[in-house]
């Protein structure tokens, strides 16, 4: 038999909370041959997958110490396995020295071990998170807010979820204009894939960014962020290019007198949000085809979004 372990396209979704870092990778588990009975343990136990204590492939001191298996319910032998990566606590976290999966050769059993202890990361790092680990007037100092001032901000997180928006498209690997501005130009370039003027479906990288924070003070002061809901960002933000995120809006909850969370919502888009739409006649609105051999459709970016603002208003 041969076993078949794929790691599902934007399935990665990576969190923040005080400092600490987690994130979720899918995978999905099956035998090419359809005639094996692949058992939950050998799914989990493949051993070319993810192993407990294996750190993430794209955040450094985060390992694996948990999954969640499922069988796919319109497949037989077919299963889903999430597994979520955490920074160590705990001497039996997965990751640490005292790891009990370690030189243990599968994920379903573990080597006994005394409990008790803390670690450092085993990146040998340090902990972002202060010795205050309660927010507010808790008798220790580091993140308490000026109960008198109006505009204290204390920065809570950042949560990240990657994915595809799936969208008509003619065009496919066509170069994005610059910043997402329309140029009134036809596409140039890239590979034509609609039918007879009549669009396929394309994917679109994407990413939710979420950031979190908190406000101390008697008032929560607006002050016009919502009118900038709907617009992109006129610089660069975050690392991500001029134009191509869109502020989706926000949250604002209050907690205590003084206390107000606030969320903000971003989606960063490769295609900078902009959309594929064919050359049409001014009259009829029917498809404008060019008269060549063979015919061709001319096909251009359109920005659904074509306000931009700064996002300073963010932390």
């Amino acid at each position: 038999m041969s076993i078949q372990y794929k790691e599902q396209i934007g399935s990665r979704s990576i969190g923040r909370d005080r400092g600490s870092f987690t994130a979720t990778r899918t995978f999905l588990v099956y035998d090419d041959d359809a005639t094996i009975v692949l058992t939950v343990v050998d799914a989990i136990n493949y051993s070319g997958g993810v192993r407990f204590s294996d750190g993430h492939p794209e955040i450094a001191g985060i390992f694996a110490n948990s999954f969640d298996i499922q069988p796919v319910s319109d497949r037989a032998y077919t299963y889903t396995v999430t597994w979520n990566y955490a920074q160590p606590v705990e001497e039996n976290d997965a990751g640490g020295d005292d790891d009990p999966f370690v030189g243990n050769p599968d994920n379903t059993t573990i080597n006994p071990i005394d409990d008790g202890g803390v670690l450092d990361p085993p990146t040998g790092g340090e902990s972002e998170q202060s010795d205050d680990s309660v927010l507010g007037d808790d008798g220790v100092s580091e993140d308490e807010g000026n109960n008198e001032s109006e505009s204290e901000r204390t920065f809570n997180g950042v949560s990240l979820t990657t994915g595809v928006a799936l969208v008509d498209g003619y065009v496919a690997g066509a170069t994005i204009p610059t910043n997402g501005a329309e140029t009134g130009s036809a596409i140039a370039d890239g590979t034509v894939v609609h039918e007879g003027g009549e669009p396929v479906t394309i994917p679109v990288p994407t990413t939710e960014i979420s950031i979190s924070e908190t406000h101390y003070g008697a008032y929560f002061f607006l002050n016009d962020v919502q009118l900038k809901a709907g617009k992109r960002n006129a610089g660069r933000f975050h690392g991500f290019d001029k134009g191509s995120v869109i502020f989706k809006g926000m949250s604002v909850q209050r907690q205590e007198y003084n206390q107000w969370d606030v969320t903000m919502n971003f989606t960063w888009d490769a295609w900078s949000h902009m959309r594929q739409v064919p050359k049409r006649l001014a009259g009829d609105g029917e498809l404008d085809w060019n008269d060549t051999t063979p015919p061709t459709l001319d096909i251009f970016f359109k920005q659904p979004f074509p306000d931009t603002t700064s996002f300073s208003f963010a932390p």
